[in-house]
């Protein structure tokens, strides 16, 4: 397992970007569709066995919840002190849980784009 972190990123620009836009297009399962094809680009850019397209997308996925927890836990506090940190860390916290079904999307999205490159 071979993580390329520019994959990496990218994943995680598309991810924000198409998950927008196909959630704006099609309301109820756009954004499904958008973190698919943001998974399968970032397989496709990592190459190698399914896994890897796996290992890179499902990084991916976490670098997105983990940088969004970040700026809303910095934000709340900013904004609202300690009442803004105490309800962004509870929302954080449910970020976290629906992230993982952003990350089991983007890690099944890498496997099918590592086989579509279908380097081994």
């Amino acid at each position: 397992m071979d993580i390329d972190w520019g994959a990496v990123i990218v994943g995680f620009i598309l991810s924000i970007i198409l998950g927008a836009i196909f959630g704006l297009i099609i309301p109820a399962v756009g954004s499904i569709i958008g973190l698919l094809l943001a998974g399968i680009v970032v397989g496709y850019m990592a190459g190698g066995s399914a896994g890897n397209g796996l290992a890179n997308g499902a990084i991916s996925g976490l670098f997105g919840a983990i940088v969004l927890s970040i700026l809303l836990l910095i934000f709340g506090t900013l904004i609202l002190g300690l009442i803004g940190f105490a309800a962004a860390t509870l929302t954080s916290l449910f970020l976290f849980i629906a992230f993982f079904g952003v990350m089991i999307m983007m890690a099944i999205g890498g496997a099918v784009g590592a086989l579509i490159k279908g380097e081994a």
